[in-house]
């Protein structure tokens, strides 16, 4: 299955009429949540990780873990573009899963393009590159 979360308008291709959400108040939510997490306010991150999953219809968790934030976050912000920063912030983006397997350490980081390096003298290609 394809993912499709935000349907084009396929009628008015060239200047479409739908919206695309750059942020939506979920995620703003979800990182409170982590934030206050981490200062260890665990009851108020638990309370809003609570609210979102009851207003999707999902059963409220009783306790919250690191790994609970991330899930909540890899389901509300599905097809959104956050998952790889998410990974990467929760020290997870090296693991292997599914079908990928263990990446190398040199990974978190993209590489600088070729010619962005070969027409500044002050850049040096990131490490693995």
């Amino acid at each position: 299955m394809r993912g499709l979360k935000y349907l084009p308008d396929y009628q008015n291709i060239d200047t479409p009429e739908n919206d695309y959400a750059l942020i939506r108040y979920a995620e703003v939510l979800l990182t409170k949540a982590e934030a206050l997490f981490r200062l260890g306010q665990e009851g108020e991150a638990l309370q809003i990780i609570n609210d979102i999953r009851t207003s999707r219809g999902a059963s409220t968790l009783s306790a919250l873990t690191e790994d609970d934030i991330i899930d909540e976050r890899g389901r509300e912000l599905w097809w959104e573009g956050h998952r790889r920063t998410d990974l990467i912030r929760f020290g997870k983006f090296l693991d292997s899963w599914n079908e990928k397997s263990a990446s190398e350490p040199f990974r978190v980081l993209f590489p600088i393009p070729e010619r962005t390096v070969a027409n500044n003298p002050n850049l040096t290609q990131n490490p693995g590159y």
